[in-house]
């Protein structure tokens, strides 16, 4: 069938109506209940079963496999918008902010700061180590294979699908997306499932310290349905529908830089061969967010409504990823897939048990369940394990994390650098970075002081005062 906009409709319509069933299916059946799966990740794993490598019964257009890169252009556009702030902001009163943070306080946010990068690091570096010089004499992996491990696992589907789009264009590999989605889906499977048996251990051996024994995420959390007095809204309306829709106006945020990226990134490739479209798209949308500043529009764009706009992406994104596997790309590389996941998950649970008692203290088992969660799958994992042993954020947790994403430089190298100089064999130049940041993060929690005591077992208030 030749490919038009009603192909395009037709496989969108395929992958909506199996991410419903899936939804529905997931508010029905307790045992993915207590799995906490995504719904569209089910629909990933029915649209492959009933597809071209199950049972050949649903089929999407042959440019189906090109939608997960696409999605995830509009992500990174939408991504910028909350890693920069659109609203001028008064000098003196950044300094205040800073100033607020002091102490005990500062200390706290830094040690989750370099405990999350550590462990960030190391989920990145170990299996490409492990891949390169160990796997390779035995099985030659294509470039910017082992890179993959780590975008999958840190990152998750979008991340990978950012990834194998940067490692095809600069290495033909055609089957880097297969390969990306199988560790992206790997590594979100072992961060629910191992993060709810850990979390069941933790409490157990006492180290959780807001709850005594497991309990589950509330109801709406298990079925994915909200009832009425537990609703929130969705967004902040900025503009008059009677001008504009004020979706709309936000949607238009993200599609401009978007479409901006597909229509110049030609141009840009003539110069820089190797600039990946959605790094594109991410710095032309950082380009629009200061022309929103500069003149005052910026603070009527709703950042929560382009985080819907992005989440919904990464919806369709996770489903193309998975549905469109090739079962036999993978059993291709079964072995290498599995030895590095294994690798992967052994190196985050190592420095889980090891350095985080040391770098968070009396709470450390609550934030370090929620690095795991995130470097393991994605923010939401982090964030659902995270609700499960403090329900009511008493860790602070989430609001030290929030503070230092912005500063989040390991993220961005791996991002905006890492599949790039991986996939164009500058190996070493990727591993020497990573390990100056490795070092340097030991080193800032040492000249900080940011070490602990351990303390594995949870403590009575009497102890903590």
């Amino acid at each position: 069938m030749e490919y038009n906009i009603e192909v395009l409709f037709l496989d969108l319509m395929k992958a909506s109506i199996l991410i419903l069933i899936s939804h529905i299916i997931r508010s029905k059946v307790k045992f993915i209940q207590n799995l906490y799966i995504p719904s569209s990740l089910l629909a990933g794993f029915l649209g492959l079963a009933l597809g071209p490598y199950g049972i050949n019964y649903l089929t999407f257009s042959n440019k189906a496999s090109g939608y997960s890169s696409a999605f995830m252009v509009i992500v990174f556009s939408a991504i910028a918008y909350g890693s920069f702030s659109l609203i001028k902001h008064n000098k003196n009163e950044n300094k205040e902010n800073l100033k607020s943070f002091k102490g005990e306080a500062l200390k706290r946010i830094l040690a989750l700061y370099v405990y999350r990068s550590i462990v960030s690091i190391i989920v990145y570096i170990v299996p490409i180590i492990i891949g390169i010089y160990v796997i390779n004499r035995f099985q030659l992996l294509p470039e910017g294979f082992t890179i993959l491990v780590g975008g999958g696992f840190v990152g998750g589907h979008g991340t990978n699908a950012a990834f194998s789009s940067v490692i095809t264009q600069n290495t033909g590999w055609a089957d880097a997306n297969d390969i990306g989605m199988t560790f992206a889906t790997i590594g979100l499977l072992l961060g629910l499932i191992g993060g709810i048996i850990q979390i069941k251990m933790a409490t157990n051996k006492k180290y959780t310290y807001f709850v005594n024994k497991f309990e589950s995420l509330p109801q709406q959390y298990k079925t994915g349905f909200l009832e009425e007095n537990e609703r929130s809204p969705l967004a902040e309306t900025t503009v008059s529908s009677i001008a504009l829709d004020p979706l709309a106006w936000n949607f238009i945020m993200v599609m401009i830089p978007t479409g901006l990226a597909y229509a110049t990134i030609g141009y840009v490739r003539k110069i820089f061969e190797t600039v990946p479209t959605y790094l594109w798209a991410f710095l032309i949308a950082i380009l629009l967010i200061q022309i929103l500043k500069i003149s005052n529009l910026g603070k009527y764009v709703d950042k929560n409504c382009i985080q819907r706009i992005s989440s919904t992406a990464t919806e369709y994104l996770v489903f193309f990823g998975v549905a469109g596997i090739k079962i036999s790309i993978v059993i291709e590389f079964a072995m290498p897939i599995i030895i590095l996941s294994v690798v992967a998950l052994v190196s985050l649970l190592i420095f889980m048990y090891i350095l985080a008692p040391r770098l968070n203290n009396y709470y450390w088992f609550e934030r370090s369940i929620f690095v795991y969660g995130y470097c393991t799958g994605v923010y939401a994992i982090g964030l659902t394990l995270l609700r499960i042993v403090d329900p009511n954020s008493k860790s602070k947790t989430l609001e030290d994390a929030a503070l230092t994403s912005p500063i989040d430089f390991v993220e961005y190298y791996t991002l905006l650098l890492g599949p790039v100089l991986m996939s164009t064999g500058k190996v070493n130049t990727f591993l020497g970075v990573m390990l100056i940041m490795l070092v340097s993060s030991f080193v800032a929690a040492f000249v900080l002081k940011l070490w602990n005591p351990v303390h594995l077992e949870r403590k009575t208030d009497s102890e903590l005062c």
